[in-house]
């Protein structure tokens, strides 16, 4: 076996299991208040884990739901440290629609610095889920677009954070101002 597919094992520990998948708790958000559309994107939360667990080996999967037509777009397999979900993205560009992703970390750790980005750069994603592979989960929503400026500054928050000038919690703070819910569950 090669030194890169042995890298890209999840750890035991980090493996995802029937019965994380059947206690995923409740969802909850501030810009949806519908409870039958809260049930279904929860049901997809465990679909993500599902197919990370059954089709991926716990690494990572994403997937994107339409919220004004409930199309659920086709998954995106990644690796254990990331997932490429420029295909959801370049799907909901040029829409007027909303989105939903969610995706799996199969560390349990929150949004990366890539995810926040492409969170905040994607004008159609209103809200990122990661379900860590423990269960844990953590929401970003956007209660409105942001302007260039606040892009800008978010982008040079993620590379202060990058070179470890800020932490995670300062950014989240930032974003916050700017109109943008962070929430763990």
């Amino acid at each position: 076996m090669s030194e890169e597919i042995l890298n890209d094992k999840v750890d035991e520990k980090n493996l995802i299991t029937d019965e994380t998948i059947l206690n995923l708790k409740p969802l909850t958000f501030v810009t949806i208040t519908g409870n039958d559309i809260v049930e279904f994107i929860h049901l997809l939360c465990q679909k993500v884990l599902r197919l990370a667990k059954e089709k991926n080996e716990s690494r990572e999967i994403a997937q994107a739901v339409n919220l004004d037509t409930f199309e659920v777009l086709s998954p995106v397999f990644g690796d254990s440290k990331s997932v490429n979900i420029d295909r959801l993205v370049s799907h909901m560009r040029g829409t007027e629609y909303a989105f939903v992703v969610m995706h799996n970390h199969p560390s349990g750790s929150h949004f990366s610095r890539k995810d926040i980005k492409t969170f905040v750069d994607a004008e159609n994603m209103t809200i990122l889920i990661v379900i860590g592979n423990n269960g844990d989960i953590y929401i970003l929503e956007k209660t409105r677009q942001l302007s260039i400026n606040e892009l800008l500054s978010v982008r040079k928050s993620l590379i202060d954070w990058k070179n470890n000038n800020i932490n995670f919690q300062d950014v989240i703070e930032q974003i916050g101002a700017f109109g943008i819910v962070y929430s763990e569950i």
